[in-house]
């Protein structure tokens, strides 16, 4: 039942996702596309070159409405790696790359280097992405199944206490120490939490799997902490979020390795783009606009008004 229940939701969201009026950056719709494109373009679900991760990027870039600041967020990049690979992009494309050479060598070579990470980049996305498909639809079959996963969490649980125990020894001779067990437990149970649209014993499965992530990023107890807030935090503040992970769509490193800009609410982003969008004009006016625009918010502001009269003594 649950299954067929994400599949509906997953259907519903791809109509919906077909209106060229983006309002802002659902990750879990935009993983949605991401594999419909790799379909699409590579008749598979996964990205084997470096060629094919240049057309679903160029296919990425092309949508109707889509903002590149944001898409690099998705995919843990910046907004100046993802504009130099579209540079060598364009440069292949119109044959210009030994041009491009010879006119500024260092440069070149700087955006072949960004070119080559953001592909590789892009391609550990996606071959995540169609995994963790394969990988939800088990744990929800093994939840409906009813099979049990104490073997599982014993297991676990035997190697979290390990890491403690290697993680105090180190700290006492000198090294930073790992995130104790009681730590990852608490950071869990926090996750579980907010994971209402999946049933209880999948709420356990998949933070169990999130905390895996966020430990093998940061398994130093003082970054582990930071970084299981922060994702905690967006779980609570974006429900649509919690819900693309709980119903499988958005993979848990997308979770852990995208920026914090990618996993803001909806109403956040849309404030951040107007700000943007502001920002981009005003650097745009020429001196005398930007003077005249100056002098205007002084007086709407009120900044260089005489100060008020005091009050005369009564007689």
């Amino acid at each position: 039942f649950w299954l067929k229940l994400c599949q509906l939701q997953r259907q519903r969201l791809r109509l919906q996702g077909g209106c060229p009026a983006r309002v802002a950056m659902d990750l879990g719709t935009f993983a949605e596309e991401v594999l419909d494109a790799v379909a699409g373009i590579c008749g598979d679900a996964v990205v084997e070159t470096h060629q094919q991760a240049a057309h679903v990027l160029d296919a990425l870039c092309r949508r109707p409405g889509t903002d590149q600041r944001e898409l690099a967020a998705v995919f843990g990049l910046t907004l100046e790696q993802l504009a130099r690979t579209r540079e060598v992009d364009r440069a292949r494309s119109e044959g210009t790359v030994s041009t491009m050479m010879e006119k500024d060598p260092v440069w070149a070579s700087f955006c072949a280097s960004d070119a080559v990470f953001t592909w590789n980049v892009l391609m550990q996305r996606i071959n995540q992405a169609a995994h963790w498909r394969e990988e939800f639809r088990e744990l929800a079959m093994a939840d409906e199944d009813g099979e049990g996963s104490g073997g599982e969490e014993n297991l676990l649980e035997d190697s979290s206490v390990a890491g403690s125990d290697v993680g105090s020894d180190a700290a006492i001779g000198g090294l930073a120490a790992e995130a104790s067990a009681r730590t990852r437990e608490r950071a869990r149970a926090l996750i579980s939490k907010h994971l209402d649209p999946a049933p209880e014993g999948l709420r356990r499965h998949l933070a169990r799997r999130l905390d895996d992530e966020i430990f093998e990023k940061c398994p130093v107890e003082k970054d582990y902490r930071p970084c299981a807030r922060s994702i905690v935090a967006n779980l609570r503040r974006n429900s649509m979020l919690a819900a693309g992970y709980a119903t499988g769509r958005v993979p848990p490193e997308w979770l852990v390795l995208a920026q914090s800009e990618a996993l803001a609410p909806r109403l956040r982003q849309m404030q951040r783009r107007v700000l943007r969008v502001e920002a981009f004009k005003e650097a745009q006016q020429d001196v005398d606009t930007a003077e005249c625009k100056q002098k205007m918010w002084e007086v709407a502001k009120g900044t260089h008004l005489a100060p008020p009269a005091q009050f005369e003594e009564m007689p």
